[in-house]
């Protein structure tokens, strides 16, 4: 009886050194998990991305640059880093809004653009006066000149500076609507 279960663990401890001595090195390291094995892969890859658009008048309706683009055919989607954006005013005499952010993303050939990360919006006026709009979070309608967000916002004017969360704007009108915690300061010229 000892001998056979000497025999046994014999044998088994034999099989596993084989099993060891036979299996290439491989098999016992940890295989690196890919984190680009969840994304969806890119349909076309840019960099440097420069594009114009027009309206249905023929006129700049926004200009867009950005260091790198992938666009995704599958839900129409184009996402940008460090995007520059120039909105033109369909007004006459007015001027146009500048935006750079650290990402954005595009949907539907430009019908909205959501910038994100430290967005910074301009506008140069008369006499090299500017307006300006900072947030962490901006949805912009180029065709319809209208910007959004539910984040903190702040706009400084040569008027004085105004805080609040959440913010809808008519670009064209230049009509901001700050949503709720607001507080300003105004300066007197």
């Amino acid at each position: 009886m000892r001998s056979m279960l000497l025999t046994i663990m014999l044998l088994g401890v034999t099989g596993v050194f084989l099993l060891f001595w036979l299996s290439p090195p491989e098999a016992f390291l940890k295989k690196p998990v890919s984190d680009t094995a969840e994304l969806p892969k890119a349909d076309s890859y840019m960099l440097n991305i420069d594009k114009l658009d027009f309206n249905e008048k023929g006129a700049k309706a926004y200009h867009l640059d950005a260091t790198e683009a992938r666009h995704f055919k599958r839900g129409n989607v184009l996402e940008l880093d460090q995007p520059n954006m120039v909105v033109f005013n369909e007004s006459k005499g007015s001027y146009p809004w500048n935006m750079t952010a650290e990402k954005g993303t595009i949907y539907n050939n430009g019908a909205r653009a959501v910038f994100t990360g430290d967005v910074y919006a301009w506008q140069n006026t008369e006499s090299n006066i500017k307006n300006e709009l900072r947030t962490d979070r901006l949805v912009l309608f180029p065709d319809k000149h209208i910007a959004e967000t539910k984040n903190h916002v702040t706009i400084i004017t040569p008027k004085g500076k105004t805080t609040g969360v959440g913010m809808w704007a008519d670009l064209n009108s230049e009509r901001f609507k700050l949503l709720s915690k607001v507080k300003g300061v105004h300066r007197a010229l």
